[in-house]
């Protein structure tokens, strides 16, 4: 249940002209100096200067003389080049569809921008991106190697100029892999760097604590998971997003359910529910967590009254309706529920492995040892394991 909205976009390496020279010279070692520079194309070095610090207009016949003295085509110096590869690229890792064909041609685009590369805020971008279209892919691993090579040129253009937007993203991005990698090497002090960079947004900082709590849950560490996760609200709090707090609410009832204290994970489920009423795809997440604490503390009037109060949201999303549905027949004493929920085929075979378990529960304390027994085969047919349905992380 512990979740966290992300949100990471990216935009094109876009910068002067002036800081493009600047960042191409200095790639190219000390030899391009701009005393150096100035005399190979046979201009004036104050006046050279004055260019690089922005404060004098390119002409045109000397921006050709310093992308010969580059080495660069004028095309590629003004980045014109890959203008409409960049735009193509981003319209697919935006677009709402992608088909295999469309990835494909994301990766080639994206690959080729990567090799083209010069500077390091295009690199830099350009790596961020690669890494973009192996995420959507679901090829953490590689997306996360990726994006760690972004880092480095995003720690620095924040180091040379000030520029923190690449740091951001790729920062957030990630956390992410972070965390759905399950594997955090070197992480504090990404972490570190994020809270000196970003200490007065708070957004950024609650994703920090975020990422924090999520590498002590997967070490085992509740408690201190549940410290963050309280930490990780306050931030969020805020923000005033009204989305990211309802996350962050669930996220720290979560931890107060696991370590068994059922009254605050409800008391904070409450205010989820009232935080997020506006957004239903959240909503109905801390309903059913909300629910599951009550089941705990056996108040199955106030089960019945939540269940009753939003069927109708719950219809709309059909795995959660299964799931309060299968609770509903504890609370109902009634097998109905849980049986509908196991013959509808249309459902994920978790959920209705879940249906399984509650109804061998259930026929078992009615004392029907052969119906008990019939449902246990088939949960075992389903998926094989042991766990009462309630504490099944996943329920």
């Amino acid at each position: 249940m512990s979740t966290v909205e992300y949100i990471s976009t990216s935009t094109l390496a876009r910068i002067t002209l002036a800081r493009r020279i600047s960042e191409l010279m200095s790639e190219k070692g000390d030899a391009y100096s701009i005393r150096a520079f100035a005399e190979k194309i046979g201009m004036n070095r104050e006046t050279f200067r004055q260019m690089l610090l922005g404060t004098r207009r390119i002409a045109p016949s000397e921006l050709d003389s310093i992308a010969q003295g580059l080495n660069i085509s004028l095309e590629r110096l003004k980045q014109e080049d890959t203008y409409q590869k960049e735009q193509e690229l981003n319209t697919i890792l935006t677009g709402k569809r992608r088909t295999k064909v469309m990835l494909i041609r994301a990766q080639a685009i994206a690959k080729e921008l990567v090799e083209v590369s010069r500077g390091i805020t295009e690199r830099g971008y350009s790596l961020n991106n690669l890494g973009r279209v192996h995420y959507v892919q679901e090829q953490y691993e590689e997306a996360h190697k990726v994006w760690l090579a972004a880092y480095e040129y995003a720690k620095r253009l924040e180091e040379d100029f000030a520029d923190t937007q690449l740091l951001h993203i790729v920062t957030a991005n990630l956390m992410l892999t972070s965390t759905i990698r399950r594997e955090y090497s070197n992480i504090e002090e990404m972490l570190n760097l994020v809270e000196k960079v970003f200490s007065d947004d708070f957004n950024k900082l609650g994703m920090a604590y975020y990422t924090r709590m999520k590498m002590y849950e997967d070490r085992g560490e509740l408690k201190m998971a549940k410290e963050i996760a309280y930490r990780s609200l306050e931030l969020f709090e805020k923000t005033n997003d009204e989305k990211q707090i309802g996350h962050a609410l669930i996220n720290v009832a979560h931890y107060e359910y696991v370590l068994g204290n059922y009254n605050s994970s409800a008391e904070v489920l409450l205010s989820a529910i009232n935080t997020v009423q506006p957004f239903e795809g959240i909503l109905i997440i801390a309903v059913k967590e909300y629910v599951k604490s009550l089941m705990q503390l056996r108040d199955y009037q106030a089960v019945k009254k939540v269940i009753d109060e939003y069927e109708s949201l719950a219809q709309e999303y059909p795995e959660y309706w299964g799931r309060l549905q299968i609770m509903k027949t504890v609370v109902c004493d009634n097998s109905s529920f849980a049986e509908a929920v196991f013959k509808d085929t249309s459902l994920s075979v978790n959920l209705r492995y879940f249906a399984c378990k509650a109804l061998m529960e259930y026929y078992y304390l009615k004392g029907d040892w052969e119906s008990a027994i019939r449902y246990y085969e088939k949960s075992r047919m389903i998926a094989g394991t042991k766990s009462e349905f309630l504490n099944e992380e996943e329920f």
